[in-house]
C-alpha cells in the first residue's frame, strides 16, 4: 500500500493478468489514499479545535509577540517593513506572510478585538498545517496510520506546542514550511521538481526564522540517503541552487536600500548579523548552575519532558533503518547549540524540535513493535494475545509518564485567563491618557495602544525604542523629560537591567504610579 497521499500508476501487466494484477494493487492504491485524506480531513479539524481554544488567555501576551504583531500590521497598514527603524534583526519574510493573514480576524472581531489576539489568531493556520505535515511525513516514512495520527497527537498536545506553539514566533511560521520540504524531499516518486520545490521551500522556512537553517543537513541527507536514481546529480544541484537563489534575496533587500554594509548614519545586515552573532549578550552555558540557558532548559522540560526525554532516547533507534537516519541529525542539529553554546538561547527556538521528537518516538515505537511482531510470527499461538499485551503496554505507558505530566499543563492553558492584567491596564490608559500625550509601554502592548488613537508611533513608544532607536532623540530632544506615561509590564525593570535602557530607566525612576493591576502598572511621568 502507498503510504502517501500520491497516486502511483500501476504497472503494466501481460494479457490475461490484469485482472487479477493491476486492478486490485490500483484499487488498493485508492483506497489507501482516500483512507489517508479522511484521515488527514479529520486530523485537521481536531488541529483546528486545538489551536484555537482559549488561545487569546492561554498564556500572557510577551514583548516578542507585541514586535512581530506590530511589523505585520506596519506592512499591512503603511507598507513598511516595521513602524520603527527595521535593523535587520531578523529577515521580514515571516512577518510580511503573519501581515498576510492578520487583517481577517480584526476584520470579522475575533481575537477579543485586540491587536495582539489577531495575531494569535493568525498563527492558527500555521499551527494546523504543522500538524497536518507531521502526518504526512510520517507516512511518507511509511510509518503506519495508528502511528502517524500518534506523531501528530504527541505534536500537537504538547504543553510546550501549546504554550510557545501557538504564540506570535517566526518559528511557529517557518517550521511549516521546513516539515513542507521534508515532505518533498521524501517523495517516492524522485521527481526533480519535488526537489527544486524543497530547496524553495527550505529557503522559505530559513528567511521566515533563521535559526531554522540548523536543520539544512538533515534535509539534505534525507534527500541523498536512498538508493541512486537517475537524476541524482539534477536534483541535488535543483536543491541547493533553487534554495540559495530564493536565500539571496535577503541580502538583495539590504543592498538595494542601501544597508548591505556597515556604514556611519545607517543601520547594514553587517551589523545585524555581527549583533546576532558576536556581540550579544549571552545565555550562558548550560552546564553553569543559574545561568538563563539552564533555566529555559529546565522550563522546557518542565513543560514536556517526556517527549523531549523519549524523543532522544528514540532517536538512536532512528539510526537502524536507513529512510530514518536523518532524525538524529535533526535533533543533533538542535541539541548541539544548546548542549556547547553559550550565545543568546531564545525560549522559542525548541518549537523547531517538536516535529522532530514526536517523529523519532513514533519511530523507535515502529521498530519495536516490527521486532516484536517477527517473535511472535515464530510462535504464531501467541499473536492474539501478543498483539493485545503490546496495546496494553503502550496504552499503560502513555497513562503512567505522559497523561499525569501533560493533564495538569493542558487544563490550565484550556481554562486559565493569564492577559486579563494586561487588558485592564490597556484600557485605563485609552480611558485616561490624552492622545497628545506620550506613552512607553511594552512592546506587547503597543500596536493595541498605538492603534488607539495615537497617529505617531513616536507618541506611544515602544520601551526599548526609547534607546535603541536614535530617531527617538530626532522627534524628542528632550528625551525622558518629553514622556508622560509608562506602562509597566511584568518584564520591564529586567529588560531595563539587561539592555541597558537609561532613558527608560530615567523615565521611571522619576515616575508617580497611579494605577496597579497584578503585574501590570501605570505610571505618570515627573518629566511629563
Amino acid at each position: 500500500m502507498n503510504p502517501t497521499l500520491e497516486l502511483v500508476p500501476a504497472r503494466t501487466t501481460e494479457p490475461g493478468t490484469a485482472g487479477s494484477t493491476r486492478w486490485p494493487a490500483l484499487s488498493a492504491r485508492l483506497l489507501g489514499a482516500d483512507r489517508d485524506r479522511v484521515v488527514l480531513a479529520v486530523l485537521v479539524a481536531a488541529l483546528t479545535v486545538v489551536s484555537l481554544w482559549n488561545v487569546t488567555g492561554a498564556t500572557a501576551y510577551q514583548d516578542d509577540e507585541g514586535t512581530y504583531t506590530a511589523q505585520a500590521f506596519s506592512v499591512v497598514d503603511d507598507g513598511e517593513l516595521a513602524p520603527y527603524t527595521y535593523w535587520y534583526d531578523h529577515p521580514p519574510l515571516g512577518w510580511i506572510q503573519l501581515g498576510a493573514l492578520v487583517w481577517l480576524p480584526r476584520l470579522l472581531g475575533l481575537g477579543d478585538e485586540t491587536y495582539i489576539g489577531a495575531a494569535r489568531l493568525a498563527i492558527a493556520p500555521f499551527f494546523v498545517a504543522t500538524g497536518a505535515l507531521v502526518y504526512l511525513v510520517a507516512r511518507r516514512l511509511e510509518f503506519g496510520r495508528p502511528l502517524a495520527v500518534l506523531a501528530t497527537a504527541l505534536f500537537a498536545l504538547s504543553p510546550l506546542a501549546l504554550t510557545i506553539g501557538r504564540q506570535v514566533y517566526l518559528d511557529n511560521i517557518g517550521i511549516a514550511w521546513l516539515l513542507l520540504a521534508f515532505y518533498l524531499v521524501l517523495s517516492p516518486r524522485r521527481a526533480l521538481w519535488h526537489h527544486i520545490g524543497a530547496g524553495v521551500v527550505f529557503a522559505v522556512a530559513v528567511l521566515s526564522k533563521e535559526t531554522l537553517s540548523i536543520f539544512g543537513p538533515a534535509l539534505l541527507l534525507a534527500l541523498l540517503n536512498r538508493p541512486a536514481w537517475a537524476n541524482r546529480v539534477f536534483s541535488v544541484v535543483g536543491f541547493l541552487v533553487s534554495g540559495a537563489v530564493v536565500l539571496a534575496f535577503y541580502p538583495l533587500l539590504a543592498l538595494l536600500r542601501g544597508e548591505l554594509l556597515s556604514g556611519p548614519g545607517h543601520v547594514s545586515l553587517q551589523d545585524a548579523l555581527v549583533y546576532q552573532f558576536l556581540t550579544r549578550s549571552g545565555s550562558g552555558s548550560v552546564w553553569e548552575q543559574g545561568s538563563s540557558r539552564a533555566e529555559l532548559l529546565e522550563s522546557w522540560l518542565f513543560y514536556d519532558q517526556p517527549l523531549i526525554v523519549a524523543g532522544l532516547v528514540a532517536a538512536a533507534l532512528c539510526l537502524l533503518r536507513r529512510r530514518t537516519l536523518w532524525l538524529p541529525v535533526a535533533l543533533v542539529s538542535f541539541a548541539v547549540p544548546v548542549v556547547t553554546g553559550e550565545g543568546y538561547l531564545p525560549a522559542m527556538y525548541v518549537v523547531g524540535a517538536l516535529p522532530f521528537l514526536a517523529l523519532a518516538v513514533v519511530c523507535g515505537l515502529d521498530l519495536l513493535w516490527r521486532a516484536c511482531r517477527r517473535w511472535l510470527r515464530r510462535r504464531p499461538e501467541l499473536l492474539p494475545a501478543g498483539r493485545a499485551a503490546g496495546l496494553a503496554v503502550l496504552a499503560a505507558a502513555l497513562l503512567v509518564t505522559v497523561v499525569p505530566h501533560w493533564g495538569g499543563h493542558h487544563r490550565t492553558l484550556m481554562a486559565q485567563e493569564a492577559n486579563e492584567d494586561w487588558r485592564a491596564a490597556l484600557e485605563w490608559v485609552r480611558t485616561h491618557a490624552d492622545r497628545e500625550d506620550t506613552v512607553l509601554v511594552p512592546y506587547s502592548m503597543w500596536q493595541d495602544l498605538h492603534g488607539s488613537g495615537w497617529s505617531d508611533p513616536w507618541d506611544v513608544v515602544a520601551t526599548e525604542k526609547a534607546d535603541l532607536d536614535p530617531e527617538f532623540r530626532t522627534v524628542h530632544p528632550e528625551g525622558a523629560a518629553a514622556v508622560d506615561w509608562i506602562v509597566e509590564g511584568p518584564f520591564v525593570r529586567s529588560n531595563i537591567d539587561s539592555l541597558g535602557l537609561t532613558m527608560a530607566g530615567e523615565a521611571l525612576e522619576g515616575a508617580e504610579p497611579v494605577a496597579a493591576f497584578g503585574g501590570w502598572s501605570v505610571h505618570r511621568s515627573g518629566g511629563g
